[in-house]
């Protein structure tokens, strides 16, 4: 059989033959994910709410907005 050559029956071996199941990822991944998640929103929470703007933010509101 030459380099390009399909082989015989290849497909039916490839399609039907008996695949390992693909195995569950273990608990502690998902879990370090989520505290992955949680410090980033609270993080940047922290983050926004600590914010100081450093200019009067009145001077850019509009007539109606001063009311």
């Amino acid at each position: 059989m030459s380099q390009f050559e399909v082989g015989p029956g290849w497909y039916d071996t490839y399609w039907y033959s008996d695949r390992a199941r693909p195995r569950r990822r273990p608990v502690s991944r998902r879990v370090a994910r989520l505290a992955v998640l949680v410090v980033l929103l609270l993080g940047g929470g922290m983050v926004l709410s600590n914010l100081h703007v450093g200019r009067d933010v009145s001077s850019g509101l509009q007539d109606w907005e001063q009311e």
